[in-house]
This record gives C-alpha cells, sequence and structure tokens, in this order.
C-alpha cells in the first residue's frame, strides 16, 4: 500500500455530487434517505461527521455514524453508531478497512455498531466486544405470500385501524410528547440506557424523510411507532419503538391488524431471552459490537444495553 495515495477525510470536505454519486452506487437506500445527508447522520448533534477514504482522488472507502447520548449511571455520555461501513471491493484485505476504522475510532471515545459479519472481523482486530443479545424477528401475515407466485404489488400505503384494540394517533408534538413521557419513565428505572429524550424524538421521527410513512398507535397506555413500506413486491410493518415487550398479547393484536390490512409481514428487535429461544431461519440475531477504553462502561453496554430497536442506527432503512 502506498501510504501518499490515500486520504481520510470527514465528508463536508468532499464535493456534494460527487458524494451523492457515491451514495447512490453503493448503498440502496430509499432516495429520500440517500438524498439527506443531515438528517441520515444527525449532523447537527455533536458536530461529528462520517469519514471518507480517498485513493487517486476516488471515493474508495466510508465509515458512518449516528451521534447519540447514553445514560451511564446519573450521567449523559456521548457515543456514535457506526453505520455505512463500506470499502471497494478492489481495495479490501489491504489494511484499508483498519485504518478507516481507527481513524473513525478517534472521533468519540464510546462507539456501538450493529454489523455483517465482514465488518465484525475488523473491529474485533481492534479489541470490540461483541455479542448476539439481539435478533431481528418477522413474523407472516401468510405463509404462502413468500413465494413469488402468491404475491400481489401493493401500491397504497394506506391502513385500515381497527380502533378496538390498537388506536392510531397522530404523529405530532403532543403524542409524541407521551411517547417520550413514557421512555424516560422506563430509563428512570435503569442505571445504563440509550438516551431518547426530546431532541432525538424530534430529529428521528419529525424531521425524518419519510415521515409520511410513519404511525404511532396506543395501547393500554403503550406506545408502537410502526414505518409501513413497500420492498421487493412485499408490503412491510416495521415495529421501530415499542415500548412495551413486543410479545404476546401484543404480537397478536398486531398480527390480526395485519391480516386486516393485508400486510406480508411484520418486522422488530427483541432481545433473545434464553439459550432455547427459537430462531426461525428466516429471522437473524445481529451482531452486536461496542468499544471504549473504559472498562466499566464496556462491562454496561454488554450486561445492562437491553433495549435497542429498529428505529436506532440504520437498521430501519438498510
Amino acid at each position: 500500500m502506498t501510504v501518499s495515495k490515500f486520504h481520510i477525510k470527514k465528508i463536508s470536505e468532499i464535493n456534494k455530487d460527487q458524494l451523492l454519486k457515491f451514495y447512490q452506487k453503493t448503498f440502496h437506500y430509499e432516495k429520500v434517505v440517500l438524498d439527506d445527508f443531515n438528517w441520515r447522520y444527525r449532523k447537527d448533534f455533536g458536530n461529528f461527521e462520517p469519514l471518507i477514504l480517498t485513493i487517486n482522488n476516488q471515493i474508495c472507502g466510508h465509515a458512518g455514524l449516528i451521534p447519540i447520548d447514553l445514560k451511564i449511571k446519573d450521567k449523559r455520555e456521548k457515543a456514535i453508531w457506526f453505520t455505512d461501513f463500506y470499502i471497494d471491493q478492489k481495495y479490501r484485505f489491504k489494511g484499508y478497512g483498519k485504518l478507516l476504522t481507527e481513524e473513525w475510532m478517534k472521533i468519540c471515545p464510546i462507539q456501538i455498531t450493529i454489523c455483517n459479519n465482514e465488518s465484525l472481523r475488523i473491529f474485533k482486530k481492534l479489541k470490540w466486544r461483541s455479542n448476539n443479545k439481539f435478533v431481528r424477528r418477522i413474523e407472516f401475515n401468510n405463509y404462502f405470500k413468500i413465494l413469488p407466485v402468491f404475491r400481489k404489488y401493493i401500491k397504497t400505503n394506506n391502513i385500515k385501524n381497527d380502533f378496538n384494540k390498537l388506536k392510531l394517533i397522530e404523529l405530532n408534538f403532543t403524542t409524541i410528547g407521551k411517547v417520550i413521557e413514557k421512555n424516560n419513565q422506563d430509563l428512570s428505572k435503569k442505571s445504563f440506557g440509550i438516551i431518547r429524550d426530546e431532541s432525538w424524538f424530534k430529529w428521528r421521527l419529525t424531521e425524518c424523510p419519510y415521515r409520511k410513512n410513519l404511525y404511532i398507535f396506543e395501547y393500554k397506555n403503550n406506545y408502537f411507532i410502526t414505518h409501513l413500506k413497500l420492498k421487493n413486491n412485499f408490503k412491510i410493518l416495521n415495529i421501530l419503538y415499542s415500548s412495551n415487550n413486543f410479545s404476546g398479547d401484543i404480537k397478536n393484536i398486531f398480527s390480526e391488524f395485519l391480516k386486516k390490512n393485508n400486510i406480508d409481514f411484520l418486522a422488530y428487535v427483541s432481545k433473545t431471552r434464553k439459550f432455547s429461544d427459537i430462531i426461525f431461519p428466516w429471522q437473524k440475531k445481529l451482531n452486536f459490537a461496542y468499544h471504549t477504553d473504559e472498562k466499566f462502561i464496556s462491562n454496561m453496554i454488554n450486561d445492562q444495553l437491553t433495549d435497542v430497536q429498529l428505529i436506532d442506527s440504520d437498521i430501519d432503512y438498510l
């Protein structure tokens, strides 16, 4: 590797047109997500920026981030989600991924990520810890719809609500305030967790580029933030955030809701409960990795971070 030929820069130092072309070619998100750099990386929070690897003036690598606050005992500490990690195929296995990650780790002292096996291999070389405590679960409305011959392309995003069970509430500051209050009550009982405060919910919901496809439901003083999306001819309901464990009665009610609205499946993240917990082939254990030089914080992340959901990191729009 010729050191003089590569550079690592912040995205603000890269030509916007060149950056957009790179995103469109590399990441296959919806266009509204691709175009909104500021929202995608929560650029106005903490002045943290993703990094770009250039080789011979061409973009060949990327390390994205989403900044958050963590509650650690009675203090707030900044952390960053590692997202959108990419190295051009012809430059892989040459040390560039490790170099880019090392530079990215200097941005903030606490780093967390949900990643694939290839990225995890690099992180482990840099002494990141990991576990598989979280599962992306999928619940099908109709198993026949898995087969292409049974699929129907559904163009509408409208949903019909059963007000006897799930109450559809408007996505506005009043209802979001109720979600924040419930979230804060739950967090106050913990010594460690992700802080989802007013500024966080404002960024994640009211400023979201696909806000028109977000719906909030209420059931017995519990709140569920959902994203209705159409992908690969499937109509999907992502449970972005649940203020209660998504299981039992609640899961059954949403199953009924799927049938009434002809939604193919719903997806959500849950914590594995025990070693005997059944993981079906179409569900996926998530690689959760983390790093900090503070051993007690690292231990708290491993032992007490139990509330990771689809609304966190970039899992929803992958």
